[in-house]
C-alpha cells in the first residue's frame, strides 16, 4: 500500500509545514508556507530532489493555486534547497537566501571544501550546488525583514550562511537546522555540520530573540515552550562542560 501524500498543516496562525519524509522516513525535513497579511504567501525552502511535484501540487493545493510570492532558502544542503532550482523554473518566483550561502547555492564552492570538524563532513557533502549556473535575486542580510512578517537572523555553523526566520506576530522561530527535535531537542548531525561550536554560538544567538515557538526543520514543533526548552537545552550543555573531569574527581578522592 503506498504512503499517503504529505500535506501541509498548520503550526501558528501564519506558518504552515510539509513534512517530506526524507532519509526512508527516519529524517523527516520541512518545507513551509507563511501567509501575508498583505496577501499573498511565502515559501521557505525547497525540500530535496523526488519530492518536486509532491512539493508544487500540495502547495498549489494549500494556496487554492497561487503561487508563492518568493522562495527563501534556509540554506543550501541537499534536504533543504535541492528541488530549488524546479521550483524556480516552473513558478519563475525568486529566491532570497543569504550572502555568504550565495557561493554554495550557485557555485563554484562546495560543502565538502570547507574546513570542517568532521571527516565525515569532507564524505558526505560532496553533492554540487543546487543552482548551479543560476541566480539568487535577494541576498540577504543579518535583520532584513522580508514578506510574510519574517526577519533574518543569521544562524552559521552547520552552514555558512543559514538563516532562521523569525515571525514575530506568531512569536515563532523557524530555526531551520539549529536544533533538531528528533524524538529530543538535539543539535544537528555533526557530519553535516562544518563548525559545531560556531553552531553553539549561533543556537544562543537564536535563544535571545523574543519567541515562544521553536519551529524545526527536522522533526516536531515545539510549541508555546520552544524558547524555554531551548534555553535549557543550551544551559544543560553550559553545565556539563563546567564540571571536572571524572578523573580529576577520582584522583582527589
Amino acid at each position: 500500500m503506498p504512503a499517503p501524500t504529505p500535506t501541509y498543516t498548520q503550526v501558528t496562525p501564519h506558518i504552515f509545514k510539509l513534512n517530506l519524509p526524507f532519509f526512508g522516513g527516519r529524517f523527516p525535513v520541512g518545507v513551509w508556507l507563511v501567509r501575508d497579511e498583505a496577501g499573498g504567501w511565502v515559501m521557505v525552502d525547497a525540500g530535496a530532489p523526488g519530492y518536486e511535484k509532491v512539493v508544487l501540487e500540495q502547495t498549489l493545493a494549500h494556496t487554492g493555486g497561487e503561487k508563492p510570492k518568493l522562495l527563501v532558502l534556509t540554506h543550501g544542503h541537499y534536504d533543504h534547497g535541492g528541488a530549488a532550482q524546479r521550483i524556480r523554473e516552473e513558478w519563475k518566483i525568486p529566491i532570497a537566501a543569504h550572502r555568504d550561502e550565495l557561493p554554495y547555492l550557485i557555485g563554484p564552492a562546495r560543502y565538502n571544501r570547507i574546513k570542517g570538524k568532521s571527516l565525515l563532513h569532507y564524505l558526505i557533502q560532496i553533492s554540487p550546488p543546487c543552482l548551479v549556473g543560476r541566480n539568487i535575486q535577494l541576498p540577504l542580510d543579518d535583520g532584513r525583514e522580508l514578506p510574510g512578517g519574517l526577519k533574518v537572523a543569521h544562524v552559521p555553523g552547520h552552514a555558512p550562511g543559514m538563516v532562521a526566520l523569525l515571525h514575530a506576530a506568531d512569536r515563532a522561530v523557524i530555526s531551520a537546522d539549529t536544533f533538531n527535535n528528533l524524538g529530543k531537542l538535539s543539535d544537528p548531525p555533526a557530519a553535516f555540520t562544518y563548525d559545531p561550536a560556531l553552531n553553539h554560538q549561533s543556537q544562543v544567538k537564536l535563544v535571545g530573540l523574543e519567541f515562544e515557538h521553536l519551529l524545526v526543520s527536522h522533526g516536531e514543533p515545539l510549541l508555546n515552550s520552544g524558547r524555554a526548552q531551548a534555553r535549557e537545552f543550551i544551559a544543560a550543555r553550559e553545565r556539563k562542560k563546567a564540571r571536572p573531569p571524572r578523573r580529576a574527581n577520582a584522583a582527589a578522592k
